[in-house]
């Protein structure tokens, strides 16, 4: 639980209670998955805390929805190799978390590169 100031700045930082509530948990499972902190917090009580400096130090925004995905669907034919004859073909489900996780794990490689790379 915040205290109260704290969340009161946070909430005027980002914009409103469901933005930051969105961009904590974003950047939460970001750091679950092996993210690298981008401040360094002496004694953090959990993750949490990480997440906390890294918006008051303005070192991380929510994005709005319009950059997140402006030419998700072209990505998607492109990605998923459309019919051979330049006709679009049906896009299901499946295909969509297959190309979201192919997004992903090219986003973490670039965000979290290695010493091979």
């Amino acid at each position: 639980m915040l205290d109260s100031e704290i969340e009161d700045q946070l909430i005027l930082k980002v914009g409103g209670k469901l933005r930051l509530t969105s961009l904590m948990q974003k950047r939460l499972v970001e750091l679950k998955r092996g993210a690298r902190p981008l401040v360094e917090v002496e004694n953090p009580r959990d993750l949490q805390d990480v997440v906390i400096h890294e918006i008051l130090e303005d070192k991380i925004e929510l994005a709005d929805r319009a950059e997140c995905q402006p030419n998700f669907m072209q990505d998607v034919r492109r990605l998923g190799k459309a019919d051979e004859q330049g006709d679009d073909k049906e896009i299901y489900g499946s295909d969509l978390k297959r190309i979201k996780e192919a997004r992903i794990k090219e986003l973490s490689a670039f965000l979290n590169p290695t010493k091979d790379s």
